[in-house]
């Protein structure tokens, strides 16, 4: 049991470390020395960061209990009883968490010389682990079933009779292990079903014996999570890896003393190319915000970052943080905001399949959008096959940059 605390000490303790951290510099020599090499590991954005995070919770519950009262009971049937009771729980985060329990457990047999009944009410201050996010902690986004593991000490304040003569009344230790499974309903409300090991530490005074009592509890039960509304977040709801990612490891590499014209070149192309796509997206931000006057109902905004496979719709893998972007301004805005998506080509093939091509390029950024929670009925889609080019199409970056997808914004 102390290797197993131990562990888990340290696995929460690794865990707000992580948080802390925003980026490491490691260098590393390389064999060619016209590049100098350094390897970075950088958190990406977590939820925590970015939305609201709420942490409290309360659970109702009920179920059956079965009490080991008496190795002699002539009847097993006698041993089970209801139970009822209730947690508050605080959740620090989607992998601990620390609350308060409290079970009314009626027990009772009956033996060849006595018939014991009574009940204990039972108080507990408790740890959970979500082993679904300590076992899988890559899991993405949100996460609507999980496991918990839970241990915890406390009181029991029980009576008993024996032969229902005058109730006895008395109080002992107790400690708990348990499994939770959940299954998120809504954002608020999630429905379990729970199993318990409870361990006793009592003493019946009229037989002068003392009885280190176990019971076994099974119970469903229903939790709701506190303003878990709008656009906040409950600890209860996410993964560890949404909660607080990974620190992901990039390579950058740094012109050195050795390097060549071409080299230069490729380094501050991809720092422009970057620098561009930042600069059209903060535009977007400020052409949303000016649509609330009059005078600029509507915006364009074009992104040749959002770019496919040759001769296809489907999107490379460089295009996703744009959309992201795009997504995350859409879910923000405290008001409708509309997106009317056109795809364009470059003039290589017929004009019939170019229109075909861009038209589905189009459906594929709504597409995406959708996954990320969008509504459809703020996008449209459209396609203008080669149509407005941006670019002459006799060079290979010109018909990149045709290559397109544009927006139209309006409210």
């Amino acid at each position: 049991m102390k290797k197993i605390i131990l562990s888990l000490f340290l696995i929460y303790i690794c865990t707000n470390s992580t948080n802390s951290q925003n980026e490491i510099t490691l260098p590393v020599e390389n064999v060619n020395d016209s590049i100098v090499t350094r390897v970075v590991t950088a958190k990406t954005s977590s939820i925590s960061e970015n939305i609201p995070v709420n942490h409290w919770s309360v659970a109702i519950k009920g179920g059956i209990n079965y009490f080991r009262i008496s190795a002699t009971t002539i009847n097993r049937t006698d041993q089970f009883h209801l139970t009822v009771g209730g947690k508050l729980e605080y959740t620090i985060n989607p992998l601990v968490g620390l609350g308060l329990e409290y079970t009314n457990n009626p027990f009772g047999c009956r033996t060849h010389t006595v018939v014991i009944t009574g009940g204990t009410n039972d108080a507990i201050l408790f740890g959970s682990v979500n082993l679904s996010n300590l076992l899988l902690p890559n899991r993405t986004g949100k996460s609507k079933f999980n496991v918990y593991g839970d241990g915890g000490i406390g009181f029991a304040f029980y009576n008993f009779s024996l032969d229902h003569a005058v109730n006895q009344t008395d109080q002992s230790g107790m400690a708990t292990l348990g499994l939770n499974a959940e299954y998120t309903l809504s954002k608020s409300l999630s429905l379990g079903l729970e199993g318990q090991y409870r361990y006793y530490n009592w003493k019946l005074e009229q037989v002068n014996t003392m009885y280190n009592t176990d019971a076994l509890t099974a119970t469903i039960g229903l939790r709701y999570k506190f303003a878990a509304t709008g656009k906040k977040q409950h600890a209860r709801n996410v993964s560890l890896s949404a909660y607080s990612p990974a620190m992901t490891t990039v390579i950058v590499e740094k012109a050195g003393k050795d390097n060549n014209a071409q080299e230069l070149d490729r380094i501050k192309a991809l720092e422009d190319e970057n620098a561009s796509l930042n600069d059209k997206i903060k535009k977007m931000d400020v052409n949303i915000l000016a649509l609330s006057t009059k005078e600029q109902p509507v915006k364009n905004v074009s992104l040749q970052h959002i770019e496919f496979e040759f001769g296809s719709d489907k999107l490379v893998p460089g295009a996703y943080p744009a959309l992201d972007k795009v997504a995350d301004m859409l879910k923000s805005d405290t008001e409708p905001v509309y997106l009317s998506v056109a795809g364009y080509t470059d003039y290589i093939g017929t004009a019939e399949y170019n229109m075909i091509l861009s038209v589905k390029r189009a459906y594929a950024v709504k597409v995406y959008l959708l996954g990320k929670n969008v509504p459809a009925s703020r996008i449209a889609v459209s396609g203008y096959g080669e149509e407005n080019p941006i670019a002459p199409n006799e060079t290979s970056d010109g018909r990149q940059k045709n290559r397109r997808v544009e927006f139209q914004i309006t409210k």
